[in-house]
């Protein structure tokens, strides 16, 4: 029996009792569809509007990873087990539902089986030898080439003066006296910078490949070994269109990325990783077995491991995964070239429900896995008594930090809004529970009496970045993700990157007839109000499409609409004495079944990475009358 099927099964009984028997049911229907009529096509598609998806199969952790584990495919607006693709998995899943449906669960612990186990220590021991990789120096120094040093050294010294400058009148003293603090705050802000640059600048995230000929995106048919020891496996798609087969390889070297320069979550923390040992950085390869990957940095300023995510352009916030992308975590094994170390508990604040679900082995026996691994490594040849002594004290100092006391530990980190992932289609979060309807938007309320009588909010699409400005160049705030400055969203809006044309630009999903964007404005200061509103946007509109504006301005006794007549530049004073403002987009209109594309907020080219996309300006008064 395929473990990775199993695993997808029993991930079913995550669920409350209702949602997982609707789940079973719904799944065990569309696999004896498919067994009875293997050559009906429609047997073999599912519409993700459809009521049995809706209501039964993404309200359920597990019951999309058993389609997509079995070769379902996503293409759009639907899901579908490709012609050419085997039964046998299919088959597995109907005889494991069967088996648990009008009965008591399976009662054979299928995860605490040996070959499971053992699958899991395999993948494991072969992490931590493959990490290994990052430490030839050859390696490093071809990694090193790639990367734009002196222009990100300039980006990090450019903030530290901004951060000076802003110290300087308060606390002059101390900004001199602490040369050695400001060295390790520079490591920490150049980091920032390569982040960035590596996420919107040098690596591409890969759903399907782009048809060579045509260049339209490539839809996944099935999977092959690949002879190469450097690869994992061979992904094959075929464009619709052309008919042309696509390969894409799963490299689990770093070395040939650093040319190809794409790939999924494996691929770019891989890369990343790579990167930071290059330029010095303690930096080790962290697994999630809930499917995804990502890096952490040891800061030598603030002594603690900190979670960095490539992918999604994200510092230290570990708590994304379980609170934001609504992930059942489990197991989060952390690979460096000193050692191997269990971190899930970085990552979560519900420790109860995280041991439910690691029945894979026992704690003791992979506790004993993980410290064998760490002493052959840290006993091996070459392996100074000096660095063994470090990366204990170091370990120490993890232990403690992962340490969590409810109702005594700084909260700020609970509390904090975690969005959903970012990377991905839709679709593919959606099956993994990585994001939910529900996060899809956010209730986020700008308040700008705190900046003074001037308001300047910039957005850049291409960075994904908000910014507030203040005389034109100095940045007071910044947000990273559209959706953290929304306050509302409709009709299933996402940023759209279009490889192939180099352009970016928010839509509304292809099932919505209209999509529709709100940021909201409010003044917490009493003692002021709303004087005058500037709007500069940049818009696109093909096939009679159409990208219309409005404010909503909310006085003390009332509240107006006014209309914007042209994005693009906008200016009025009807917005004076007004308290609160709402500024709405909506998207709509176009032809054919790309209709949803036709209406583009914010396009622009992904070579242009300075120029805002948005500009507000908002002026302000005291003393209202």
């Amino acid at each position: 029996m395929d473990e990775s099927l199993e695993r997808c099964v029993k991930s079913l009984e995550e669920n409350t009792e209702d949602v997982r028997d609707e789940a079973r049911r719904a799944l065990l229907n569309i696999c004896q569809n498919v067994l009875r009529s293997p050559g009906n096509y429609r047997s073999r598609e599912l519409r993700l509007d459809d009521e049995v998806v809706i209501e039964k199969l993404l309200p359920a952790v597990g019951a999309m990873e058993c389609l997509f584990d079995v070769g379902y495919v996503e293409d759009g607006e639907r899901i579908f087990l490709p012609r050419n693709t085997s039964l046998l998995k299919l088959q597995s899943l109907s005889r494991l539902l069967s088996t648990t449906i009008g009965n008591s669960p399976i009662t054979d612990d299928i995860n605490k089986s040996s070959t499971v186990q053992k699958a899991f220590f395999d993948r494991i021991v072969g992490h931590f030898r493959d990490v290994m990789y990052y430490e030839n120096p050859n390696l490093q120094r071809k990694a090193k080439k790639v990367v734009p040093i002196v222009q990100l050294e300039i980006a990090t010294m450019t903030k530290i003066r901004e951060l000076q400058k802003s110290l300087k009148s308060s606390n002059a003293a101390e900004i001199t006296s602490s040369q050695f603090e400001m060295e390790l705050m520079a490591k920490d802000l150049f980091l920032v910078e390569l982040l960035r640059w590596f996420k919107y600048e040098f690596f591409e995230w890969v759903n399907s490949p782009m048809c060579p000929t045509c260049t339209t995106e490539c839809t996944y048919e099935n999977v092959i070994r690949s002879t190469n020891p450097h690869c994992s496996r061979i992904e094959i798609h075929r464009c619709q269109k052309c008919n042309i087969v696509v390969e894409f390889p799963r490299y689990t070297h770093p070395e040939p990325l650093l040319t190809l320069r794409r790939g999924r979550c494996g691929e770019w923390a891989n890369v990343f990783t790579l990167l930071c040992r290059s330029l010095g950085y303690d930096a080790r390869f962290i697994c999630d077995e809930t499917d995804h990957i990502w890096t952490e940095i040891w800061s030598a300023s603030s002594k603690r491991w900190v979670h960095v995510d490539p992918c999604e352009n994200v510092i230290d916030k570990p708590l994304m995964y379980e609170k934001g992308w609504q992930k059942k975590l489990s197991y989060i094994i952390a690979y460096s070239k000193d050692e191997v170390q269990d971190v899930t508990w970085r990552y979560t604040r519900d420790q109860e429900a995280v041991m439910k679900r690691r029945k894979i082995c026992t704690e003791q026996s992979l506790i004993h896995l993980l410290q064998s691994l760490t002493d052959q490594r840290q006993n091996s040849a070459g392996y100074s008594c000096a660095r063994r002594k470090y990366v204990v004290k170091r370990k120490v100092l993890e232990l403690a930090d992962m340490l969590y006391v409810p109702n005594l530990r700084n909260k700020t980190a609970d509390d904090e809004i975690y969005e959903g992932r970012t990377s991905g289609s839709l679709m593919w979060k959606l099956a993994r529970g990585e994001i939910t309807q529900a996060n899809m938007g956010k209730s986020y309320i700008w308040d700008i009496s705190k900046y003074g009588q001037a308001f300047e909010l910039q957005y850049n699409i291409v960075k994904d970045l908000y910014h507030i400005v203040q005389n034109n160049d100095t940045v007071l705030e910044q947000k990273s993700g559209w959706l953290e400055g929304m306050n509302a969203t409709e009709g299933g809006i996402f940023r759209k990157v279009e490889n192939d044309w180099k352009m970016v630009y928010l839509a509304r999903s292809p099932e919505a007839e209209y999509g529709r964007v709100k940021w909201t404005f409010e003044i917490a200061d009493s003692k002021m109000c709303l004087e005058t509103f500037t709007l500069t946007a940049k818009t696109e509109v093909f096939q009679g499409a159409k990208v219309s504006c409005e404010i909503e301005a909310v006085f003390d006794n009332k509240a107006i609409v006014i209309a914007v007549p042209n994005c693009d530049s906008f200016h009025t004073e009807e917005v004076r004495n007004a308290v609160r403002l709402n500024l709405i987009v909506t998207l709509c209109g176009g032809q054919g079944a790309e209709a949803w594309q036709h209406a583009q907020l914010f396009r622009q080219s992904l070579d242009n990475t300075e120029e805002p996309s948005m500009i507000i300006n908002i002026q302000l008064k005291n003393h209202c009358v």
